[in-house]
């Protein structure tokens, strides 16, 4: 996906003079710091430190807010926002995360000390922290400008954004770059993620300027050296043999460890009740399913081929024939009440007003005989009184957890 708005590259840019400012502050920092008296020196060290991040907090934020409306004025779009949204917020002493920015910044500290106690050498221990703190302190203010970005677009009625990734992305980012996302839809991010946004007015607008992309576009351009680079080898192939880029790529979330240690053999994911691997197992083939087998472990039963793409069928990674359109009425079937308002038909919700929705489809579905608990349990005078119990307290509050 190509995109040529200048407000993003502008905002890219200054996001990246920020960060930079955090690192040469953090290393002079850092510089300052006693090895002998790791924690004790650095709790005298930081506070100009932790004083001039939360400042540029604030700029990551104002700068974020600056370019969604730039961008979609680019686009010849202006949304007026509900309300005026203060990037001072941002920099109020606090991490992305939630938790101060002297708890956040201690981090480095426990790890550098971690270092030490496990035999690490004083200045390699040292050369530890360092690259915490800066690691660190680059994801934070990328988290604001996110954030910011977040609150921006959140503001404005029908817009959304297009998630934008760099051209060496990992594959968790290359399956997400170039898909239109709702304002209410979070914008995952993993440490070292450089992904940003760009605020859009529909998915309709989005698709006009050729900013929905296909993750397998990338994948089919890349030299088969690369997929492997990029995929795993065993993940790639799975690709190349006709599996679904989505499937093999979220299949590594659910993964644990097998036997004495085979991390790569199975995983959780796509086996939950909506599941598609599951699905999948119970409709195609009239089976059930505990775990799911990863495409390196299919793999490595060194199968015939058309053993193997049958594996990789059974397994839910090559999908079966207009599968996505069949999926929401295979999912429909499988509800234990209506669940029209989280499939987005009713996305002006609230989440207090899920929670008093949710509350009140429980109860009568235990009214009508069907446990919503534990599908096909019997609804027993326990399971109507909690039901019951649920929706009276939701419906007391308005769905509010926390009232006067």
């Amino acid at each position: 996906m190509t995109v040529t708005l200048e407000s993003l590259s502008d905002s890219r840019n200054t996001l990246a003079r920020l960060c930079l400012l955090a690192v040469r502050a953090a290393d002079k920092t850092w510089k300052g710091v006693d090895p002998r008296r790791v924690r004790d020196s650095w709790n005298r060290t930081n506070v100009d430190f932790i004083t001039l991040f939360a400042a540029l907090q604030t700029r990551a934020a104002s700068d974020a807010m600056d370019s969604s409306t730039l961008m979609l004025a680019e686009q010849d779009d202006y949304v007026r926002p509900d309300g005026i949204a203060n990037p001072m917020a941002f920099g109020t002493g606090f991490a992305p995360s939630g938790i101060d920015l002297e708890s956040y910044f201690s981090i480095p500290v426990t790890r550098t000390l971690q270092a030490i106690k496990s035999g690490v050498g004083e200045s390699d221990a040292m050369q530890i922290g360092r690259a915490t703190l800066r690691q660190m302190s680059t994801q934070a203010l990328e988290d604001t400008s996110v954030s910011a970005m977040g609150v921006s677009i959140t503001q404005r009625a029908g817009v959304g954004y297009v998630r934008v990734e760099s051209p060496d992305c990992c594959p968790r980012c290359a399956i997400l770059a170039g898909k239109y996302f709702r304002h209410s839809q979070n914008f995952l991010r993993h440490p070292k993620c450089h992904g940003t946004t760009i605020p859009c007015k529909g998915r309709d607008k989005a698709e006009k300027q050729g900013w929905i992309t296909d993750p397998m576009d990338r994948f089919n351009r890349m030299s088969e050296a690369e997929q492997d680079r990029v995929f795993g080898h065993a993940d790639a192939q799975a690709i190349r043999d006709g599996a679904d880029i989505y499937q093999v790529v979220n299949a590594h979330r659910g993964m644990r460890p097998v036997g004495r240690g085979n991390i790569s053999m199975t995983t959780s994911e796509g086996t939950s009740r909506y599941g598609w691997s599951r699905m999948i197992r119970k409709y195609e083939y009239g089976q059930k399913q505990r775990r799911r087998l990863t495409p390196e472990g299919i793999y490595s039963f060194n199968l015939p081929r058309e053993q193997t793409i049958e594996l990789l069928k059974r397994e839910g990674y090559i999908l079966p024939d207009k599968w996505r359109e069949r999926v929401p009425e295979l999912r429909r079937s499988q509800w234990l009440h209506n669940n029209d308002y989280r499939q987005g038909r009713h996305e002006e919700l609230t989440a207090a007003q899920k929670r008093l929705e949710n509350a009140r489809l429980r109860y009568e579905a235990a009214l009508d005989g069907r446990n919503p608990y534990q599908s096909g349990k019997p609804v027993t005078p326990d399971v109507l009184a909690k039901a019951e119990n649920s929706y009276r307290r939701w419906l007391a509050s308005n769905g509010e957890i926390y009232t006067e």
